[in-house]
């Protein structure tokens, strides 16, 4: 499931190969520019009550936290985005569920992320580049691919709960959500 619910979602996004070479020439200006962006994205976190509360409830993890982010963001233009690719960004959106965060605040953090993401990266390296809207639509498709897989995570979650709650066969209730029953 995992690469063809990929090469789906990239296929409905309109990612292409063209995409995948303009992230991976984009590669050295999401290094140079990483700690920016994570600095100012856990900035922005902090400003808010709920995040806040996650990010300090234990001593180190908004340093664990901006690791994990700058490792991810350099990734986004590895170039292969496969069963590996689609792992790692179920277990980030896993993460997520488990410390209790909302999905509405990854869909804003995401917002937030690929406004930053692309004020430092594409404005800053590529303002004179004739190709600075493909810049743009490829940074911001792989975090949208992304951004699926992480909700994901969050629908086979709840899904899981419902079932156990409900002792409902997961048969049954795919019976049930495609109205065949």
């Amino acid at each position: 499931m995992n690469t063809s619910f990929i090469n789906e979602v990239a296929s409905l996004g309109g990612f292409t190969e063209e995409d995948r070479r303009l992230l991976a020439e984009m590669k050295p200006a999401l290094e140079k520019h990483a700690a920016t962006i994570v600095d100012n994205f856990y900035a922005n976190l902090e400003k808010n009550e709920r995040t806040r509360a996650i990010l300090y409830a234990k001593p180190g993890r908004i340093e664990a936290l901006k690791g994990h982010l700058r490792r991810w963001l350099v990734s986004l233009a590895e170039g292969v985005y496969g069963d590996d690719y689609f792992a790692n960004r179920y277990r980030i959106g896993y993460r997520h569920v488990e410390v209790g965060l909302e999905p509405r605040y990854v869909i804003a953090a995401m917002a937030y992320c690929r406004t930053i993401a692309a004020r430092y990266i594409v404005d800053t390296e590529y303002a004179d580049d004739p190709q600075k809207e493909a810049r743009y639509a490829a940074l911001n498709k792989v975090m949208d691919l992304d951004l699926n897989i992480m909700l994901q995570s969050y629908d086979d979650k709840r899904v899981q709960q419902f079932l156990e709650v409900t002792g409902f066969s997961r048969e049954l209730f795919e019976n049930l959500m495609s109205g065949e029953v």
